[in-house]
């Protein structure tokens, strides 16, 4: 199975059980992100890339999560790591605002590449205790000098 097939079947795989976990829930009311700790699902990511993304919430308030994004063929890898604190800062029913802040680190066989530092604002919307979709809005500098709009999309699955 070549990456597009991997990637695909993973797409839709996170959709069904993100769906079924949705149709499951016996009550939607109250907090649907109470009591949430660890989370995967797909995180894009623009300029920094993203895929597969796992989250953790410490706390109600503080979290971290780790992106990864793998490209290759045999031994000859690249992508990024990206590693982030995210701060809820408002928490209501069905929709949460956080701040998240982080470096992505890119890799390959062959070394090189700028190192991304993002700051973003997100807005989680739950649609059920164990499946939410983000999205995010932000800055991002480059060690290469560059600054520009961070904007990213998720959908996550909570155990």
């Amino acid at each position: 199975m070549n990456y597009k097939g991997l990637l695909a079947f993973v797409v839709v795989g996170l959709l069904v059980v993100g769906l079924a976990a949705w149709a499951d829930e016996a009550s939607l009311e109250g907090n649907l992100s109470a009591d949430r700790t660890v989370g995967i699902g797909l995180q894009a990511d623009f300029p920094w890339g993203g895929l597969l993304s796992a989250r953790y919430w410490a706390t109600p308030r503080l979290g971290g999560e780790v992106v990864v994004f793998v490209l290759g063929d045999g031994f000859d890898l690249s992508g990024t790591v990206t590693g982030r604190a995210l701060y809820r800062a408002v928490d209501s029913d069905s929709v949460d605002f956080y701040l998240a802040l982080g470096a992505s680190v890119p890799f390959s066989a062959y070394g090189g590449g700028a190192t991304v530092f993002s700051g973003v604002g997100g807005i989680e919307v739950n649609f059920s205790r164990r499946f939410a979709w983000n999205v995010e809005f932000g800055l991002a500098a480059s060690t290469a000098g560059t600054v520009s709009t961070a904007f990213g999309t998720g959908l996550h699955f909570y155990f």
